[in-house]
């Protein structure tokens, strides 16, 4: 097993693979010496790292990202790199590695098994004390069972408006088959006739089969990430979906955005919501629709993160607005089945 080093576009543009090993010597932090040309050098210990969040690249690959380390006793030459320890949900070591730059793919991993990982920041004598932070990675669904885009149409359609993603394969559904749906799109008008473009959980629809809840129950969580242009640009601390059904209204959104959900069965997601054009309603009318990708954690009630940050909510929340999105409780239309 490997780990790599992703660099950033400015940097490079390219992964470098460097080698693990099963275990290594700890250095604990602390202040110490160190003897040389018949002196003694104190030895400084380094800051920790900050910052540090994960994604699920694929279902055998987590990306973690963190703050470089800097500060008024150890400078950025002073660190020479880090120290990446995994860890299996039983505390034994998974493997470790040494990158030097302050973000780093790490491979050969199993999706549905909750990793522990350790970041330290590294100098020649020591290491930082460690912060961690635990997660899973989960299968990416680019493409239909089909093998086509993954997408929902308008209402007014003669494709599907809903769409099950189950065991990782996604598969546009029309409302005969509302009871299978784990996402819906609702572009029917309000109440007063107006234009509400809104996808999220099925039972919050306006469609008849919805009307007592009878179709599966999706979480839709108020956590969402806004003006995303891919899945890989969504870092996290912790994640909760919390037990609210509702749709996300996305009217004058021009941007892609990602709403965490949690299906009937208990499978997590981060469902991406793409745009194009400035536009999310994509294609031509009676059959537009709004084009998705996935990131599907296979096993059941095994969340991305363990824990939930209250106040990013909060900040979540402001973002929505200024992305010309909001949540919509159960919607009700002017037009009829």
């Amino acid at each position: 097993m490997k780990f790599s080093r992703f660099f950033s576009a400015l940097a490079c543009a390219c992964l470098v693979a460097f080698a693990l090993v099963s275990c290594e010597n700890p250095a604990g932090g602390g202040t110490g010496t160190g003897t040389g040309g018949g002196g003694t050098t104190p030895i400084v210990v380094p800051p920790a790292v900050s910052g540090l969040q994960a994604t699920s690249v694929d279902d055998t690959t987590v990306r973690l990202r963190w703050t470089a380390v800097t500060g008024a006793t150890v400078t950025a030459a002073t660190v020479t790199g880090y120290r990446v320890t995994v860890l299996s949900s039983t505390g034994s070591v998974v493997a470790t590695g040494t990158p030097t730059n302050s973000i780093v793919d790490i491979g050969g991993l199993v999706a549905g098994r909750v990793y522990t990982f350790r970041v330290q920041a590294r100098t020649r004598d020591t290491v930082s004390p460690e912060r961690t932070i635990m997660w899973s990675p989960a299968t990416r669904v680019r493409m239909s069972g089909t093998g086509g885009a993954v997408r929902l149409y308008e209402s007014n359609s003669s494709f599907g408006s809903g769409l099950s993603f189950q065991g990782g394969v996604a598969t546009n559904r029309q409302v005969a088959d509302a009871r299978l749906w784990d996402l819906g799109l609702d572009t029917r008008p309000n109440t007063a006739g107006q234009a509400s473009f809104d996808i999220g959980s099925p039972n919050a629809t306006s469609y008849t089969a919805f009307a007592n809840s009878g179709g599966r129950r999706t979480i839709v969580s108020s956590n969402v990430y806004t003006s995303i242009d891919s899945l890989n640009q969504v870092f996290d601390t912790q994640l909760n979906v919390g037990t609210t059904e509702q749709l996300i209204n996305f009217n004058t959104a021009n941007r892609g955005f990602v709403m965490a959900v949690r299906t009937q069965d208990g499978n997590f997601a981060k469902v991406f919501v793409k745009a194009a054009g400035n536009v999310i309603l994509q294609g031509t009318a009676p059959n537009r629709y709004v084009e998705v990708e996935i990131s599907y954690q296979p096993v059941a009630n095994v969340p991305y993160a363990v824990n939930f940050n209250k106040a990013a909510e909060s900040a979540v929340h402001s973002d929505m607005e200024s992305a010309g999105l909001r949540f919509v409780g159960k919607k009700v239309s002017s037009q009829k089945d």
